[in-house]
Parts: C-alpha cells; sequence; structure tokens
C-alpha cells in the first residue's frame, strides 16, 4: 500500500461526514498528531538489534525519560532483524514515526509475545512503520489494569504482515482468551487506524487477527478505520471485542476485508470480514462507508450487540459478496435476551453470492425485548445459496421495515420479513424486484399476537419457485396486504398465497 496522502485523507472524511448516516453516528475519535518537532526526540540512524542508533536504544531511552515523547526513523533503513522484543514500558505519551521502516522478527524466540509491546499505558502513535514475520503478535498494546481515563492509539500507514498471531493487538482485557471474562481497566481506548495494511496475519494459534481491539472494565471502544485493508488472515481481518460495562462506537470507511478466516474453518464465529462483539451492557453506534467485506470464510460484516444496550449502525455503498455465511449480519442480542432496539440504515448495498450456509445476504435480527427499524434502500443481493435479505423480530417488541429499490434475485428465498413474538409488523415494499428465487418472493410473516400491515408498490415477484408474494398472520391478530401495481407471473407456488388472517387488496 502506497503511503496515505493527505488529499485522500481529507476527501473519504469529507465524503463520510456529508452522508446521513455518519451525521447519525456520535463518533469523535481524536485526530492523530505525529507532531515530532518538540524537544525530547530520539533518531534511529541504523538497523542494528541494539546499541547506539538502533530502535532498541531508542525505546530504552523513552523508558529511562519521561521526557523523551517521539522517535524517529532515518530514512533508508535496511530491515531491522529483532532478535529479542523490544519493550516500550514508559507512561508517557511516545509517537514513533517510521519513515518506512520494517521490523522483521522472524529472529525471535517462539515464547515471544510480540515483536513490540507497549505496557507502560501511555497514548501511543506509530506511522510509516512494517512490523513484520513474529512469531506470535507482531504489535501488542497492554492497558495496564489501574489505568483510568481515555487511552489513545494511533496507527498511520501501518503494516502487521505474515505474523503468527495477531498483526497488531490492542488488548484492555484481563483474559482475552476467556470470552466470558469482562474485566479490564477502568480506561476507554480510543483508536484512530488510517492507511494501514494487515495481511497474511494468524497462522500460528486459534483466533488470531489481522488487527484486535479488546476491551474490558468500564470504559468505551471508539474506532475509526479509514483507507486500511485487511486480507487472508488466519481469524478475522478486523474485530472489536467490548465485553464490560460500555459502548462500541465506531466509523469505518474507505476498507477492504477480503478472504480472511481461512486458518478456524473449523469453528464457528472466528473467520470474518469485520467482526464486532458487544457483550456487555451497552449499545454498538457506528457507521460503515465505502467498503467491502468480501470471499470471506464466514460473514463479510458481522456485528452484535449482546447483552442491554441498543444496535444502531448505518451502512453506505457497502459491498459484502462471496462470503460462505451471511455478507451482511446485524444481530441484536444474540447470545443474550437484555433488551435494546435494532435500528439499521442501509443504502447502496450490495450482498451478491453468499452461501451455502447462513440466512440471508442481508440479515438484520432483533432477538431480545427492543424494537427493529430496518430501511435498506438500493440494496443488490442476487445469486445467494441463502437467502437475499432478511428482516426478523425474534422477542417482544415492533418491527417496522421499509425496502425501496432493491434486487433479491436468483436467491434461495428473495425478501423475507417476519416478527415472532408480541408486536406488531408494518413493512413497505416499494420499487423493488424479486425475481427467480428458489423460494418466495416476497415473504410477510407475522407468527404471533400482533397485526401485520404490509404494502407492495411498483414492484416485481415472478418466476419463483414458491409464492410471488406470501402474508401469513398468526390468529387473533389482524392482516392486512396491500399490492399496488404488482408484477407477478410464473410464479410455481402461485401469485399470492395467504392465510386466513389476511386481508388482501389489489390495484390495478
Amino acid at each position: 500500500m502506497k503511503p496515505l496522502k493527505l488529499w485522500a485523507l481529507v476527501a473519504v472524511v469529507g465524503i463520510a461526514a456529508c452522508s446521513d448516516a455518519a451525521q447519525k453516528a456520535p463518533l469523535a475519535p481524536a485526530d492523530p498528531a505525529f507532531d515530532l518537532s518538540h524537544s525530547g526526540g530520539v533518531r534511529v540512524t541504523n538497523s542494528n538489534d541494539a546499541g547506539a542508533g538502533s530502535f532498541r536504544a531508542a525505546v530504552e531511552a523513552a523508558n529511562a525519560s519521561a521526557s523523551t515523547r517521539a522517535i524517529e526513523f532515518a530514512h533508508g533503513l535496511a530491515p531491522i532483524s529483532l532478535q529479542q522484543p523490544v519493550v516500550y514500558s514508559g507512561a508517557q505519551a511516545l509517537e514513533i514515526k517510521g519513515n518506512g521502516a520494517v521490523i522483521d522478527g522472524a529472529g525471535l524466540d517462539a515464547s515471544a509475545a510480540a515483536a513490540f509491546l507497549a505496557n507502560g499505558g501511555g497514548n501511543l502513535a506509530l506511522s510509516g512503520l512494517t512490523v513484520r514475520n513474529a512469531p506470535q503478535q507482531g504489535v501488542t498494546i497492554e492497558i495496564p489494569a489501574g489505568a483510568t481515563g481515555i487511552k489513545r492509539v494511533t496507527l498511520l500507514n501501518v503494516s502487521a504482515l505474515g505474523n503468527r498471531g495477531h498483526g497488531v493487538l490492542i488488548n484492555d482485557q484481563v483474559d482475552p482468551e476467556d470470552t466470558g471474562n469482562p474485566n479490564g481497566s477502568d480506561a476507554s481506548l480510543d483508536v484512530v487506524v488510517i492507511g494501514c495494511r494487515f495481511a497474511d496475519n494468524g497462522f500460528g494459534a486459534l483466533d488470531r487477527d489481522g488487527l484486535r481491539i479488546n476491551e474490558g472494565g468500564n470504559g468505551d471502544l471508539v474506532a475509526a478505520v479509514i483507507l486500511t485493508r485487511a486480507e487472508r488472515n488466519g481469524a478475522d481481518g478486523i474485530e472489536f471485542d467490548e465485553r464490560g460495562l460500555g459502548d462500541i462506537r465506531f466509523r469505518v470507511s474507505a476498507s477492504q476485508f477480503t478472504e480472511n478466516g481461512s486458518f478456524d474453518q473449523t469453528l464457528a464465529d472466528l473467520d470474518d470480514g469485520f467482526d464486532i462483539d458487544e457483550s456487555n451492557e451497552g449499545s454498538l453506534i457506528g457507521s460503515v462507508t465505502l467498503s467491502s467485506a468480501n470471499d470471506n470464510l464466514e460473514e463479510g460484516f458481522d456485528f452484535n450487540e449482546n447483552h442491554a444496550g441498543d444496535f444502531r449502525v448505518d451502512m453506505i455503498l457497502v459491498e459484502a459478496s462471496r462470503n460462505l455465511e451471511e455478507g451482511i449480519d446485524f444481530e441484536e442480542d444474540d447470545d443474550f435476551q437484555g433488551g435494546g432496539h435494532l435500528i439499521a440504515t442501509l443504502v447502496g448495498i450490495k450482498a451478491n453470492g453468499n452461501g451455502p450456509t447462513g440466512d440471508a445476504g442481508l440479515k438484520i435480527r432483533e432477538r431480545g425485548d427492543g424494537d427493529l427499524e430496518a430501511t435498506v434502500r438500493g440494496a443488490e443481493t442476487t445469486g445467494n445459496a441463502i437467502g437475499g435479505i432478511n428482516v426478523r423480530e425474534q422477542a417482544a417488541g415492533s418491527l417496522v421495515a421499509r425496502i425501496e429499490k432493491a434486487t433479491a434475485t436468483g436467491n434461495l428465498a428473495g425478501i423475507a420479513v417476519r416478527e415472532d413474538d408480541d408486536g406488531s409488523l408494518s413493512a413497505t415494499i416499494d420499487r423493488s424486484t424479486t425475481d427467480g428465487n428458489t423460494g418466495h418472493g416476497m415473504d410477510f410473516d407475522e407468527n404471533s399476537t400482533g397485526d401485520l400491515t404490509a404494502a407492495v408498490q411498483r414492484s416485481s415477484s415472478s418466476s419463483n419457485g414458491g409464492a410471488g408474494v406470501r402474508a401469513d398472520q398468526q390468529l387473533p391478530g389482524v392482516g392486512a396486504l396491500n399490492l399496488v401495481t404488482v408484477t407477478l407471473t410464473g410464479n410455481t407456488g402461485g401469485a399470492i398465497v395467504n392465510n386466513a388472517g389476511v386481508i388482501v387488496t389489489q390495484t390495478p
């Protein structure tokens, strides 16, 4: 990847800021500040493992004196072959400007936890640096257990390549291997990742990602990922894991997550392009724009809010195709029914050729007590071995779905909208096409005591193996299906299929 140009960054951030979705996400991660002009800077002048002018000596100077706050590499250095890990234990903020430097960990002992480890708790900014071939993590940033306030990490034009553990691990969890352990510091994490590449990491152990950010304890995780690539990593390309009492607030823009997950193929939920798990009390709030997650072993984008808290995520101009499970998987209360609403807006989405396992190219599911509001505009879901678009409210709460200008063709099922518990279902499909699906083209299902109100207008649902439009209302609820200017031809299961609880009106 070429070094990030300032004009490109300004253009991308500007586009994201102008979108409705980005404006709704209350994100304010700190801007990166690489200012090496102040006193206390140390230069790296050679590629030796140790001794005067080495990277190790520069970090040791920062460990010895809090006045050392910046390290800058000379341009054009040969790769640095480490024989021992480099450890930054200082508590002061430190900026490391690599200027294209390469740190190679191939010579490290297999027990070395990371090629570069920062564990003193100071804010850290890395730029223009490649870390490769470490026997475990390339870079590890450990947050001390007693940390408070906000801990900031900035990665600008950083590459982590071919490390056998995580490419980069930012960890604020006491035991990251214990998925049920929420403990960590009281600090919040503020992470900015711009122009980075995480490739071919994670083939030394299970569940090792290109970039992993772990947050435990009582803090929040706030992160921005911009102009970044994560490809061919053993587990997830990028994973955010928030287990304590706090929120995840994030922004992803102009980034790609491709062909991740080939190492962990026998295990579930480890092999996504981009995986976010918010698994204790707290909300998941963010946006994804101008990005893609294609050809991953499980989901492309797998976002879960698994406890009390809301799920509020917007996507604009995003592709998630040819993943072996769902392309886009939004789930609120996936593992724990703690309550909270799921509100999602997706504009200009492509989710094609996903499956054969999973539920749909685009899946939006709310399982706990809370409402689901989904707006989908201009989605293309074609050729999925699973469903095209699947929107489902499974617990007590209402479902409101509006799907406009969508294409769901050649899938196992076209568009399915379902409400399973106490609550009503209100759905509109407008100017959409659901042709040539194996099952139903459009399927509305109120499966409990609430009422179904569905409208299809200016749309086509033809040549499907099931019904063109199916509507099912559990009694004693009352269902209404209104069709206006809808083409329903050549459907094997019939043009319109409804049970006794649904009143159908059709014009013309």
